[in-house]
């Protein structure tokens, strides 16, 4: 049983048994269940996780007060809410993640700030939960070279200024930095086993930031050219640059397996073998420190 397995994990033995059922459903229906579908009933729950009706019910109203489920209604088997069986945000996207036991997140990005945050956001929730944890986390990351001179960002007033070039490089380390930090502390905090940080440089800045979760789905978002005020350096001026501000939309792909149609399917394929073009025959090793 997947509770069996999650009482091994450091701090899970801490929780009540009804939030580990409710955890271990709740990846289970962002993971495999549509909107408007029913989950097991209650009866077929507690054979499943050898529990009381009193602890089954307890972890649907867990998951009702979360959104991930109907309000109740008598007799019926609880029912999958409309429009909340998928992330809706990239924390959601990275809580539910870091709900299965084998973590990969492959990420293609222009500095990693805001991925940097959420994973440290989401980590920090689990410490304060007590987990579960999973029991390994793989992260590759593709970033802009640190070596390279890139055609954005730049100062409008002087393309050839090197300040908004050095200041992209002080945020990649910066964040990059952070999220790297942030998982090792994982492994050396006996929370999680195994933590494994790659990063790899890119010459060239591409416009489109590539998330893949768990080697199953794929969250992609363009960066758009804009004019930006910002400070050039440590104590230095303010001076408006060009630079790549992330779009607001973001999409989704995914296979057929996890209700993806044929065309997102195929996209999905796609997205994944770039990755791994780029990686092994594109980009060289990125170190952080200067």
């Amino acid at each position: 049983m997947a509770l069996m397995e999650r009482r091994d994990d450091p701090g899970a033995i801490h929780q009540p048994r009804y939030l580990l059922v409710a955890r271990d459903l709740q990846q289970e229906i962002i993971g495999h269940y549509k909107s408007g579908q029913a989950i097991p009933t209650q009866l077929a729950l507690m054979a499943r996780y050898d529990v009381s009706r009193q602890t089954v019910q307890r972890a649907i109203g867990e998951l009702r007060s979360w959104g991930l489920l109907e309000p109740g209604v008598r007799g019926k088997a609880p029912r999958v809410s409309r429009g909340q069986s998928e992330p809706q945000t990239l924390d959601d996207h990275v809580k539910a993640a870091l709900q299965v036991q084998e973590v990969t997140l492959d990420v293609w990005s222009f500095t990693t700030e805001r991925l940097s945050k959420v994973v440290t956001r989401q980590l920090e929730d689990l410490k304060k939960e007590r987990g579960p944890w999973p029991k390994s986390i793989t992260v590759r990351m593709l970033l802009p070279s640190l070596d390279a001179v890139h055609a954005v960002p730049y100062l409008l007033a002087d393309r050839e200024d090197p300040r908004p070039l050095k200041r992209l490089r002080r945020l990649i380390r910066m964040y990059a930095g952070q999220l790297e930090h942030s998982l090792a502390t994982l492994k050396e905090e006996s929370l999680v086993k195994s933590v494994s940080v790659e990063m790899r440089g890119l010459s060239s800045v591409e416009g489109s930031r590539l998330y893949i979760f768990n080697g199953e789905y794929a969250l992609t978002s363009f960066y758009q050219p804009r004019k930006n005020k910002v400070e050039l350096g440590p104590g230095d001026e303010v001076g408006e640059i060009c630079d790549f501000v992330s779009g607001r939309k973001s999409f989704l792909w995914r296979d057929q397996t996890r209700g993806g149609t044929p065309q997102d399917e195929a996209y999905f394929g796609e997205l994944r073998g770039l990755f791994e073009e780029y990686w092994s025959n594109v980009s060289e090793p990125l170190v952080l420190s200067e």
